[in-house]
């Protein structure tokens, strides 16, 4: 918690001013060593500039001397030659008025034949500098001549040429330099403009600093021992929550060995994992299994190895399965669900199988059923024989009268004949009811079904109105079965609506419907309906609500619905009366129950 708040503290508190001492210095001092150098080098330049030109001028100042020491000597031929033979003269020559040459030094390089360059007024001089060759060439004018000196260039006038050119390289080199110094100085202090913005963030340290670098170093040490601090509780973490992780794995290990259901662990590689002692003895397996191939250690049972491989391969969950095999010579039931194991980030660790030995289970649920039937069998049979017996009893009495008024023989025997069908009625329903008849399924076209009842109950009730709805896809199951369901509904139906709405053509109705993989065929009526506390009983045998009722229709009705693998239900009806829903299971649908439709509109 002291942390914590810490922590908070140092969040919520202003940030304090960053110092720029640094960042300013260092923008200082480069640009003065920069402005240092580019100085020294305009200096350098100039002192080198006034150099040349010093040596120059000194070249035309000698020359101007020679000149003049040659014209105002009384014999300028032997003057020209003395003069020609002085170190950097290369040579002298006196020319006329118009510039022809009257005399040339004999030594050294030829004057030229006529006059070089421009010409000097009275009393001037004029200095003329050749590139190619380095030469100065001097000239004078006095008394009408003009004497001409050419002179050696000497050091001013060769490197006159490099003046030039370091006078436009210098400043174009200060302008490169200032451009890749403003550079160097943004990428110099880019990074470490990030770590100032890094150390904002970062807790504060104690104390003032005015010096950037003591600012960020005191910041990063901060930075550290928060860090280390935070180290020391992840460790702490990460051993409670190891310890944590142990007592899980512990606790799983102790489970799944103590687990009464068969545990399969598979790798994704299709390696066997863990088994547990449970599936060991389900399964009997014996040996190491840690490692084996799944298909090959559940070699004897390929639909647990298939339904593993499945999951495997798809990554996806396969329900209850029940899986029949021989072990020993016994045929025993396996219940097994296989789901794909997957990590807190979703990687795919394998594949886990839960399974259960239902052997027991199944020839528990057998002796169940088989006392349940012998005990509705028995129910049906006292049912049974108290009709026989009242039957009988019809019989006698009619046959009594019979010979006593031998007159009425005749309607006596029509009553005796139509008890003896009644009697072949029940015996019927009661075999039914008993040992079912055996039937191999086959397509039926509930519809069509539905129409035969519909047309078998308008024979028996002439004047009874049936309502036909919908259409119905085609089943597996029997079809003079199913009418005869059908025909048992529509006739309980016709028996529970009054007299006086038996002729409405709304009254009794036939809905048919197919959806969600079942098919769906309701009964409405307009009678009293059904009581709650009585739509559990009506469907067992001699159980009717109707004085006049057997209480066999409806038991064949679930028996016969039974059959077929689908349900019956009685609600109530919107506007009064009953509506009896059956709900039968399409071809593609088997075992599996879909949500149930919803009845149909009335």
């Amino acid at each position: 918690m002291g942390l914590a708040a810490e922590g908070v503290a140092r969040m919520s508190a202003p940030a304090a001013p960053v110092p720029s001492s640094f960042r300013r210095e260092s923008r200082f001092f480069l640009w003065i060593a920069l402005l240092l150098i580019l100085f020294l080098n305009f200096v350098t330049l100039l002192f080198f500039r006034n150099a040349v030109d010093w040596g120059r001028g000194e070249t035309e100042r000698r020359a101007g001397d020679i000149l003049r020491r040659v014209a105002t000597s009384a014999s300028y031929a032997e003057e020209i030659e003395r003069a020609a033979l002085q170190p950097g003269v290369l040579f002298l020559g006196v020319y006329d008025g118009q510039g022809r040459r009257l005399q040339g030094s004999a030594g050294g390089a030829e004057a030229p034949l006529m006059l070089p360059g421009a010409r000097p007024v009275a009393g001037r001089s004029v200095s003329e500098w050749q590139r190619e060759p380095a030469v100065l060439l001097h000239t004078i004018e006095s008394g009408g001549r003009f004497f001409l000196a050419g002179m050696d260039a000497g050091p001013g006038g060769a490197l006159s040429r490099y003046v030039r050119t370091l006078g436009i390289l210098v400043p174009i080199a200060g302008a490169i330099l200032v451009v890749l110094a403003f550079a160097f100085l943004r990428s110099l202090l880019a990074p470490y403009e990030r770590l100032l913005a890094a150390a904002g963030d970062a807790p504060r340290p104690p104390g003032e600093h005015s010096d950037e670098r003591d600012f960020l170093i005191a910041r990063f040490e901060s930075t550290i021992a928060a860090l280390r601090e935070k180290e020391g509780e992840l460790a702490r973490l990460a051993q409670s929550e190891k310890a944590r992780a142990d007592d899980l794995e512990t606790t799983a290990r102790t489970l799944s060995r103590n687990l009464p259901t068969g545990l399969l662990s598979v790798e994704p590689d299709g390696r066997i994992l863990e088994v547990n002692e449970a599936g060991r003895e389900i399964l009997g397996l014996s040996g190491e299994i840690r490692g084996r191939a799944a298909g090959e250690a559940l070699s004897a049972l390929p639909e647990l190895s298939g339904l593993v491989a499945g999951v495997l391969a798809d990554h996806r969950a396969v329900g209850r399965q029940e899986i029949v095999w021989r072990r020993h010579g016994d045929e025993r039931t396996l219940g097994a669900t296989v789901a794909p194991a997957t990590s807190g980030d979703g990687r795919f660790l394998g594949a886990l199988a839960l399974f259960t030995d239902l052997t027991e289970v199944k020839r528990l649920e057998a002796r169940v059923a088989l006392a349940r039937h012998l005990a509705g069998l028995g129910e049906v049979s006292a049912g049974a024989a108290h009709e026989f017996r009242n039957a009988a009893a019809a019989i006698d009495g009619f046959a009594d009268l019979a010979l006593r008024r031998p007159e009425r023989a005749p309607e006596f025997l029509q009553s005796i004949r139509l008890e003896a069908q009644e009697l072949a009625r029940i015996t019927g329903d009661f075999l039914l009811f008993a040992q079912p008849e055996r039937f191999a399924p086959e397509p039926v076209d509930l519809s069509r079904v539905a129409e035969q009842a519909v047309h078998e109950t308008r024979a028996v009730f002439p004047n009874v109105e049936i309502a036909r709805r919908g259409e119905a896809a085609e089943v597996p199951g029997s079809p003079v079965l199913l009418k005869r369901a059908l025909v048992n509904l529509l006739r309980n139906a016709i028996e529970a609506t009054p007299l006086a709405r038996r002729a409405d053509p709304e009254a009794i109705v036939l809905a048919c419907d197919s959806g969600g993989g079942e098919a769906v065929l309701t009964v409405l009526d307009r009678g009293p309906g059904v009581d709650p506390a009585d739509r559990e009983k009506i469907f067992l045998p001699f159980t009717s609500s109707k004085p006049e009722g057997g209480g066999f229709g409806l038991a064949i009705v679930a028996r016969i619905v039974d059959l077929h693998g689908g349900t019956v239900e009685v609600a109530e009806r919107e506007g009064g009366g009953a509506a009896f829903t059956v709900r039968l299971p399409g071809p593609t649908s088997g075992e599996s129950r879909r949500e149930p439709l919803p009845p149909p509109r009335t």
